[in-house]
């Protein structure tokens, strides 16, 4: 497997927020948007097996598709019935635990229709550095997709405002890794869970924790989709080839468009992905020939490092394209 040295921004550099400050240590700050609600539309529904260049709303194609996932088993979801029953009310709810010896917690977001008995989905929503669980889950609008879709959503909360992706970011030396596996164990346990079916996406340290994830513990995440993130762990060896959508703005002053070419030079190595085995729709390149099934996504539109939820010249929603794309796939 490939082996990184560090952050992609180029040397000699810290990255700055798009207000001009420099973040702490060097890496990248998420920015407090003032208009949460600038992402809109709604996906298109499970339709094809191709994911979009753009989100539904533009054109592009959103959907499942029956396309066999990695290990053959495809994105469909599972029929064995959870029984007894594991009821929960719907909405939103903050979720306490103790991970290494820490008190964490997660919001919680159940859709209309769950009864306990029809295993459901699972989708990790990552807020990034100086952000926090609500604000994301307001601005990312992923439990508007887990409503229409029927999937159980977690939003997880960082330890200061941060996670421990690598070598990012805000000094903190928690063991998140083991937060997010406690997170899951904890979720697929109290509630109907396809434990094949668990995914997740996040943005700025948020996505760099997706990518340390996929990495570390691509035996329980079944997809990833970093949101303008990078690679921030030296050496990624995961166990499985895991699927990887990774979304970088092209106007990205946050982290640097420049980075997302060697971030995708190492999953095309990590999934063992044929280079001339590749598709193009819209804003993506899709390399479809990659081991044990997975792909290799690399979505490039146009806007800043808070594209998707504020100025979106492309309409590129996350949820709308990140969805369908997730769909395709399912642990072995």
């Amino acid at each position: 497997m490939a082996s990184r040295d560090g952050p992609t921004e180029p040397a000699g550099s810290a990255p700055t927020a798009e207000n001009g400050a420099t973040p702490e240590s060097g890496v990248p700050e998420d920015l407090a948007l003032d208009d949460p609600t600038a992402m809109g539309g709604q996906a298109a529904g499970p339709s094809s097996a191709e994911v979009s260049g753009g989100s539904a709303g533009s054109g592009g194609t959103a959907g499942m598709g029956d396309a066999a996932g990695v290990g053959g088993a495809g994105g469909g979801p599972a029929t064995r019935a959870c029984s007894p029953a594991r009821p929960h009310a719907m909405g939103t709810s903050t979720v306490n635990l103790q991970s290494g010896g820490v008190n964490r917690s997660y919001l919680l977001h159940i859709p209309p229709g769950y009864d306990g008995t029809k295993p459901l989905a699972l989708v990790f929503d990552v807020h990034g550095y100086s952000s926090f669980a609500s604000e994301q889950l307001v601005r990312s609008k992923w439990d508007e997709m887990a409503d229409n879709e029927g999937f159980v959503l977690i939003d997880p909360e960082g330890v200061d405002k941060s996670w421990n992706a690598g070598s990012c970011c805000g000094g903190n030396n928690q063991d998140d890794v083991k937060y997010f596996r406690d997170v899951v164990a904890k979720a697929t346990a109290e509630l109907c869970i396809d434990e094949k079916r668990v995914y997740v996406s996040g943005h700025s340290n948020g996505g760099a924790m997706a990518y340390r994830l996929a990495c570390e513990a691509a035996d329980i995440f079944a997809a990833a989709a970093p949101v303008c993130g990078w690679m921030t762990v030296s050496t990624c060896n995961p166990a499985r080839p895991i699927p990887i959508l990774e979304i970088r703005g092209l106007n990205d002053g946050t982290v640097n468009i420049s980075g997302a070419d060697a971030d995708v030079r190492e999953w095309l190595s990590n999934d063992n992905c044929a280079e001339d085995q590749v598709t193009t729709s819209g804003v993506c390149k899709t390399y479809t020939s990659c081991e044990g099934g997975a792909q290799v996504v690399d979505c490039r539109p146009r806007g800043g490092h808070d594209f998707f939820y504020a100025n979106n010249p492309d309409n590129y929603l996350v949820p709308e394209n990140a969805w369908p794309f997730f769909m395709q796939f399912s642990l072995p």
